[in-house]
């Protein structure tokens, strides 16, 4: 039943005013009785000493009975709610104006009477009660003086039995309902008002709950959470907003990952399945007709199976390194080493090949390149990389130039080749994994996983592969490298 956040902030509600409604009726109690002890006894202030003005009442130390008589008659026709007492110098009760075993104590307590007398008194100021042992009552009082000095007091009690008779009907009269009735309307009134309050400022929080439930149901950035306050619930919402735009983003990611990783297992598939199944045919061949064979066929045949061999090696370990370098376990070991140093070492490994394939190789280098900070080997395998690619692109009589430059401080590395060049739709494509221009060489030793070694290790040193080609005039791959010691990435 108190499910939803509105019923427990309207039960709450309820018994927070129910609480209020009982304290306040209790307090208005207390502080109506203080008000009417205090106004009693500002009142009769100076009752206590009229009277011992008016006539004596002890004399020589003895009790004026006739007078006291005389006294308390006229109080009871007068005000039956007062009672009168006489007290000793030492508080004893000594006369009374009650009947036979009403008065439950001997003696009163002058510290209030006393405190009465200095002036300075506080009212309402509450002294012993005679007839109740533990009840307290304001009062009127004066000193008894005579020839012998100080004879006793008047102790007048200003609310008696028949006053706490009188105010127990009040408490049950009309307007003691009235009042109470009063008191449960404006409590009702005001419960009202804060459910109403209530269901408002929730109001929100219902459409932002509606809002996560359809998101959640399908997914839709469409259904968004609007607000103008900038109140804690429109910042909820504008979270919530954030967190759903995130979601969907990582959804598509994920989506568009998935059908990458379809791709990839199918071109996985493809690119090993082609060399496995050559070898086998040549091995079977082999096996089959090896008495038929020459020995010259026989070299041909294993030398076949021994290139698809080398072939599946090389993609094999290529994708290891690039899950390796994918991985966490991935380590770059970053020190100062001589860019220009480290390209004529990798063009002239390359020589012989460009030299055979009838391509010129060539390096231009600037003398005044900095050192750069990096993991040599992988720079390195970058370089070889991008020229394994060069080479593998460039027609006979074309060229390969890897130029080494400074800019801004940083050097920067071009590997520029005169090849068939990148059609510019395929241009985004080329570093993802398993791509190939040319999806028909079969020819060729290459999984399509080298550019994507390449842009893998330029991202762990926080550099970012650039490329512009034209058909049949060539592509040119640059990156930069700082010359300053860098935190990198791993």
């Amino acid at each position: 039943m108190f499910r939803t956040l509105y019923s427990r902030l309207a039960l709450t509600l309820f018994v927070l005013l129910c609480v209020v409604g009982v304290i306040l009726v209790l307090v208005i109690g207390h502080s109506s009785t203080l008000y009417q002890q205090e106004v009693a006894q500002k009142l009769n202030n100076e009752l206590a000493a009229h009277i011992v003005a008016e006539q004596p009442l002890i004399q020589d130390r003895e009790i004026n009975q006739p007078a006291l008589n005389h006294l308390f008659h006229q109080l009871m026709v007068i005000n039956p709610s007062i009672e009168l007492y006489l007290l000793d110098e030492h508080g004893a009760v000594i006369g009374y104006s009650a009947p036979e075993g009403k008065v439950k104590r001997s003696a009163v307590s002058l510290a209030p009477v006393q405190k009465f007398l200095s002036g300075d008194a506080r009212f309402p100021l509450t002294g012993d009660d005679p007839r109740n042992v533990e009840g307290h009552k304001v009062f009127s009082a004066a000193r008894i003086e005579g020839e012998g000095g100080l004879q006793g007091y008047l102790y007048i009690v200003l609310g008696g039995e028949q006053y706490d008779h009188v105010a127990q009907m009040l408490g049950r009269s009309y307007t003691f309902y009235s009042a109470v009735l009063v008191l449960l309307i404006a409590l009702g009134a005001a419960l009202v008002a804060g459910l109403v309050v209530f269901a408002l400022q929730t109001r929100r929080l219902r459409t932002l709950g509606n809002v996560m439930h359809r998101y959640a149901g399908d997914g839709s950035l469409a259904v968004r959470y609007d607000g103008n306050t900038q109140d804690e619930i429109d910042v909820l919402g504008q979270q919530f907003n954030a967190m759903a735009e995130k979601i969907t983003s990582q959804i598509g990611e994920l989506r568009k990952m998935d059908d990458v990783r379809r791709e990839m297992i199918a071109n996985i598939s493809h690119d090993l399945r082609t060399p496995l199944t050559t070898m086998r045919g040549y091995l079977e061949t082999l096996q089959i007709k090896r008495d038929e064979l020459s020995t010259e066929e026989q070299q041909q045949y294993l030398q076949t199976a021994l290139s698809h061999s080398q072939r599946l090696g090389l993609m094999v370990d290529e994708l290891f390194e690039l899950a390796r370098l994918d991985s966490c376990e991935s380590v770059v070991f970053s020190e100062p080493f001589s860019m220009c140093e480290l390209v004529q070492d990798v063009t002239q490994k390359f020589e012989l090949r460009a030299r055979e394939k009838s391509v010129q190789l060539g390096a231009s280098l600037n003398p005044d390149a900095p050192l750069v900070y990096g993991d040599i080997a992988m720079m390195q395998r970058v370089l070889e990389n991008l020229l394994e690619n060069g080479l593998r692109y460039t027609q006979a009589g074309g060229s390969i130039r890897v130029g080494v430059d400074v800019d801004s401080g940083n050097v920067v590395v071009q590997v520029a080749d005169t090849g068939c060049g990148i059609p510019e739709e395929d241009v985004p494509r080329i570093f993802e994994r398993f791509y190939q221009q040319d999806k028909h060489r079969s020819d060729s030793n290459s999984a399509g996983l080298g550019l994507a070694i390449v842009k893998r290790i330029l991202e762990l040193h926080d550099s970012v592969i650039q490329v512009s080609s034209k058909l049949e005039k060539g592509t040119t791959f640059s990156f930069r490298l700082s010359s300053s010691p860098i935190v990198i990435n791993s």
